[in-house]
């Protein structure tokens, strides 16, 4: 008899992908159209349009995501593709493969080079209270 295949195979992370024990994970094959709010972290690798709202905890988006919306978050490192505009108590950074179209708000902001990034900057005096 053989055994039944496992529909839940082992996800091999490497500890520079690894997501934080209490973050959500929006996956590569998924594509929301929505408001988000959460009390966690959030690792996007899709696809998301809308309003992001975290303003208390971090945002990854994702080497390959596709973000199309307004984002507010206490930190926010971008890998893949933003369409809107990024606020930030605390630092935004756009690593190189990155593409960013928007303005950001941010009390420190960090663009690697080879960034694409289209918009203005406003620097905030101080990280906000959390």
């Amino acid at each position: 008899m053989q055994e039944p295949e496992k529909k839940n195979q082992d996800i091999q992370i490497t500890p520079e992908k690894a997501i934080p024990a209490k973050a959500t994970l929006i996956g590569p094959t998924v594509d929301i159209h929505a408001e988000l709010k959460c009390d966690e972290d959030l690792t996007i690798a899709g696809k998301f349009r809308g309003h992001i709202d975290i303003q208390n905890n971090n945002l990854v988006i994702e080497k390959g995501a596709v973000v199309d919306a307004e984002i507010r978050a206490r930190n926010i490192t971008v890998r893949g593709k933003v369409k809107g505009n990024i606020f930030a108590s605390g630092k935004v950074y756009i690593e190189r493969e990155a593409q960013v179209f928007g303005d950001l708000s941010a009390a420190r902001i960090s663009i690697m080079e080879g960034a694409q990034y289209k918009g203005s900057m406003k620097m905030i005096s101080r990280i906000q209270p959390q």
